[in-house]
Formats: structure tokens, C-alpha cells, sequence
């Protein structure tokens, strides 16, 4: 019931929030629904071979002044997981936009698939967009037609007698010339100590990811052959206080990412020392990129193919590769979308859907 509380409690706020404001003429509605299925099997040296199996759904209702420059948002995030007798803990998404030109910022709990371009699996694992696809923080992206800079701040959790205080703050930025681009991204982790007095025996983790690259971008005037091509260097500084010694492994990591109309494969390899020094202890923790960075010699390849391509509905299936020292894993997943989204122009009286 808390979750349905919670919904009716957006809907009021956002009812009032139109009654307050006459700038607010254009009230909207959406509908997302995600189904992901993803099955690894083979070595598990690295990382537990598991299955994630769900459907999350996300109503939402929002507000925006005519001139589109101020949005607010608010839904309820519902995740079900397949096997369990009832629904598993959602989220709250409640958030403030502003867009003008080539500035945007987000404000609250909004969806990670907002941000301009999103982290490669070595940085933010797949896992994490199937349970933590809400980011609770704020989002500065500035764009100009050579390219962007984004950065963000995502709150994790507050410290109490029984958690620990943790944030990630990160940003991505990507510049192209002609065929040529350039850019960094990456990510600080904090992960701090428990609020119950007796912290003698816990130590606090700082963590910083950084992977700069150069890289060449391809395609055809439609768009239906594209190559992205990336070279650069993964770095980690990674320490506990526990004994104040920093850990700084480096390595070259490379991404090839070629898409031919409704197929992909794309390419990643990495040779260098290991990475996430603290291995297991860590991963889930503050470690959120893939585990097989831990191998000095590590090569990933996706095989996809979009079933369905529609501006509503997209349905698509990949193999997954992993190659390690160890041996190999892969991956079987599905994943499907359907968004849904409409705004009611009161000036005009229509209610027009788009995708």
C-alpha cells in the first residue's frame, strides 16, 4: 500500500503545483515498460553466473509551462521479478527539469536512461540498470554541435546506525571533429562508515575511475551503418583508510561498436593490471563496473539484433561473450521496451502522444 500512497501523493502535488502556477498549460502522462532477461552461464571466477529475470513498469504525470523551460515529473517506479510472489521494492521518481537551448539540468530522483550518454558496462554494470535505473542527485548537461559536458551527482544512500554514507559524482564529455573525437568519463565512489559510534573496526573507501580516450566516428548520411571507435586508458585510484595506501592499476582499453541496419557487435578489450583491487569485497559495493576488469587480459563481444523497431516498442536479443584468464562467460538476454508518452495542451484543448 505504501506504494500506491506514494503515487497518490505525486498526483496531488503536481495537481496542486498546476493550480498555483498559470504558466503550467501543458499537463503530461507516460507509460514506461521495460522486460529484461539475462541468463550467464560458464566461468564464474570473476563474476557469479546468475540470472536476472523482471518487468518494471513506470506511470508518470508532469507539469510544463508552455515555453517547455520548466518541467516537474513524478511517478512511481514498480519492479517485478520473475519467480517472486509479489512486487520487489520499487522507487519514487520525482524530479525538476529545465531545458533552454543548450543547457539542461535535472533535479531529484529521474531516470538514468536521461543522462546525455550513458557509461560503458566497465564503468556502470548492466546489473545496475536492471535494479538501480533512478539516479537521486542532480544532472548539468551543456551541448554545443561539436559535442557535450555533462556532470552529475548520484546521492546513494544516507548515513545511519546502520548504513553507510556512500555518493557517486561523475561526468562524461565527448568532442567530435570531422571523423575525429575526443573525451573522458568517468566517476568518484564514496563510500563512508555506518553512524553507530563504534567504527574501529570499518574502514572508509574512496574510489576513482577514469577512462580518457581518442577515437574516430563513421557512418552513412542515413545513419543505418555507423562505426564508433574509441581507444584510451582505464585508471583506478582506489584506497581504504584503513591503512591510507592508494592503488592506482592502469591499463588500455579499446571499443569498437559497429551497428549494420537492425545489427550490432561490439567490441571490448582490455590488457593491463587488475582492476577493483579489493576484488570481491568491493564488487556491488563500491564497485559498480563490470567484475572482469579484475583479469589483466579481458575481451567482451555482443552480438545483438533489434526484433522490433518502433517508435514506441523495442525489442531486442544479444549474446554476450566474456574472455578472461580464467575462461569464458556468456550471456543470453532479451530485453523489450514500450514507452508511452502524451501532453494536454490547455490552450489548445488536444491531447497529442509521442514517443
Amino acid at each position: 500500500m505504501n506504494r500506491f500512497t506514494h503515487f497518490i501523493a505525486i498526483f496531488v502535488l503536481l495537481c496542486c503545483c498546476h493550480s498555483m502556477t498559470m504558466k503550467a498549460q501543458r499537463i503530461g502522462g507516460g507509460f514506461d515498460m521495460y522486460n529484461f532477461f539475462d541468463n550467464s552461464e560458464g566461468d564464474d571466477t570473476y563474476r557469479s553466473t546468475v540470472t536476472y529475470a523482471g518487468t518494471r513498469f513506470t506511470p508518470t504525470l508532469s507539469l510544463a509551462t508552455n515555453d517547455s523551460l520548466h518541467r516537474v515529473v513524478g511517478g512511481y517506479s514498480f519492479l517485478y521479478e520473475y519467480g517472486e510472489s509479489e512486487l520487489s521494492k520499487g522507487a519514487v521518481e520525482v524530479y525538476y527539469q529545465f531545458k533552454n537551448k543548450n543547457l539542461r539540468i535535472l533535479f531529484g530522483s529521474f531516470p538514468r536512461k536521461l543522462m546525455h550518454e550513458q557509461m560503458p558496462d566497465y564503468l556502470i554494470c548492466d546489473s545496475i540498470r536492471y535494479f538501480r535505473p533512478e539516479m537521486t542527485g542532480f544532472d548539468f548537461l551543456y551541448t554545443t554541435k561539436n559535442g557535450h559536458l555533462e556532470v552529475f551527482l548520484d546521492w546513494i544512500q544516507k548515513r545511519s546506525p546502520t548504513n553507510r554514507e556512500q555518493f557517486m559524482a561523475g561526468l562524461t564529455t565527448r568532442f567530435r571533429f570531422n571523423k575525429f573525437q575526443l573525451g573522458m568519463e568517468g566517476h568518484l565512489y564514496h563510500y563512508a562508515l555506518e553512524d553507530d559510534g563504534h567504527n574501529f573496526g570499518h574502514s572508509i573507501h574512496e574510489v576513482i575511475t577514469a577512462h580518457p580516450y581518442v577515437g574516430l566516428l563513421l557512418g552513412n548520411t542515413s545513419k543505418t551503418v555507423t562505426a564508433d571507435l574509441r581507444g584510451g586508458v582505464l585508471l583506478q585510484a582506489d584506497r581504504d583508510r584503513k591503512d591510507m595506501k592508494w592503488h592506482v592499476p592502469v591499463g588500455f582499453i579499446a571499443d569498437a561498436d559497429v551497428r549494420l541496419w537492425r545489427f550490432l557487435v561490439h567490441e571490448t578489450f582490455y590488457a593491463g593490471k587488475s582492476q577493483q583491487y579489493f576484488g570481491r569485497e568491493g564488487f556491488g559495493r563500491y564497485y559498480w563496473g563490470d567484475s572482469f576488469t579484475r583479469s589483466k587480459c579481458y575481451s567482451r563481444t555482443d552480438l545483438g539484433y533489434s526484433i522490433v523497431q518502433h517508435k514506441n516498442v523495442n525489442l531486442d536479443a544479444k549474446l554476450t561473450f566474456n574472455f578472461t584468464d580464467k575462461g569464458m562467460q556468456w550471456h543470453q538476454m532479451l530485453t523489450l521496451l514500450f514507452n508511452l508518452n502524451g501532453e494536454y495542451h490547455v490552450t489548445s484543448r488536444k491531447f497529442n502522444f509521442q514517443p
